[in-house]
């Protein structure tokens, strides 16, 4: 019998993928308001946001990151579990994505946001090589 001792291809691919997805929602979530609804097109910013950067969940337990950077992650996670988007203005247009994202629950999810990208930076580079695409450096 065969041990495999590394993960699938697919499923090292998947995760690689996910992870460079997950890393620019954190990129929107660590932006100014303004940045946010650009970024985001001006459509339901809050709810998108939120739903993007809380999918860093998935990213847990796979066994890419260390267990530091899992959770750094799972902090971002459960601290976005306190915005309550349905009180949040949504729809279409920037005034009302504008006044939700400028409610004074995104600040500290904007620090935080920078602190997971800091502390996922060694993983990020990976990442980077891994897909062919460019390294950003921290805080870029």
């Amino acid at each position: 019998m065969i041990r495999r001792t590394q993960p699938p291809l697919q499923e090292e691919e998947a995760f690689h993928n996910s992870f460079h997805y997950y890393l620019s929602s954190l990129e929107m979530l660590a932006a100014s308001a303004e940045e946010q609804c650009d970024l985001m097109g001006n459509y339901n910013v809050a709810w998108e946001l939120k739903d993007d950067a809380s999918a860093g969940k998935y990213l847990v337990g796979r066994g890419y990151l260390t267990s530091e950077q899992e959770a750094w992650v799972q902090a971002l996670s459960e601290a976005l579990n306190s915005v309550n988007t349905q009180a949040l203005p949504s729809g279409p247009g920037k005034e009302a994505n504008l006044v939700a994202m400028n409610h004074p629950s995104w600040e500290p999810l904007r620090y935080l946001a920078k602190e997971v990208i800091r502390q996922l930076a060694p993983f990020a580079a990976i990442n980077a090589t891994y897909l062919g695409t460019p390294s950003k450096e921290v805080g870029s």
